[in-house]
């Protein structure tokens, strides 16, 4: 039967653009991130992914606190939920957005910017346009034009997620983070030492 989750599977990108589960401690943060955190948890929780929603929720969380941002109604989603299904409401995702619904149509947006990018990596492997074809079935008079059009292919999914990156910002705006707020940053260690407790994944 079809759900509401498979509607909004092209928005379900949790690591993209950007994996956090193997943050250093130097690593920069803003409030921008919470976009991809908060698809990420929507995806771990329909998934069961205890462990990973067991980082994600608690480094949410902090950002939400060291942002200001506590009053949003996205904090208590993502501190309350256990439904995938819920928090991407909560976040401002819908199958169809009108026209008129600024917030649904940025999700609408990111989710065809990211449609490129490998979902679970961020990374296109190898060449886009061999994905189906094995290198040695390609016939040798087609492989210079094959490696071209993967080369560019990749470019365009580089570009494609560095805009989501700030289109991110606009999701984050329409929320209600203030304006003057999103160029905020704060470290990984910063977080820690305000007592975040880190959690480190195996590759």
């Amino acid at each position: 039967m079809f759900t509401f989750i498979d509607g909004l599977s092209s928005f379900l990108t949790p690591f993209v653009p950007c994996d956090y589960c193997y943050l250093s401690p130097e690593a920069h943060l803003q409030p921008a991130d919470l976009v991809t955190l908060g698809m990420g948890l929507a995806w771990m929780l329909e998934q069961k992914r205890e462990d990973l929603a067991g980082w994600y929720r608690p480094l949410s969380l902090a950002l939400f606190e060291r942002f200001g941002l506590v009053n949003l109604p996205q904090h208590e989603a993502m501190r309350e939920q256990t439904s995938g299904v819920e928090l991407l409401k909560m976040l401002g995702v819908v199958d169809s957005p009108e026209r008129s619904d600024g917030l649904g149509r940025a999700w609408l947006m990111r989710s065809r910017l990211l449609a490129l990018p490998e979902w679970a990596s961020g990374v296109l492997e190898g060449h886009p346009f061999q994905l189906s074809v094995r290198h040695r079935k390609m016939p040798t008079e087609l492989r210079p034009m094959a490696e071209n059009v993967a080369n560019e292919l990749a470019a365009h999914a580089t570009s494609a997620t560095a805009l989501a990156r700030k289109l991110d910002r606009s999701i984050v705006a329409l929320w209600g983070c203030p304006l003057e707020r999103l160029d905020q940053r704060v470290t990984v260690a910063e977080l820690v030492a305000e007592g975040l407790q880190l959690q480190t994944f195996e590759p």
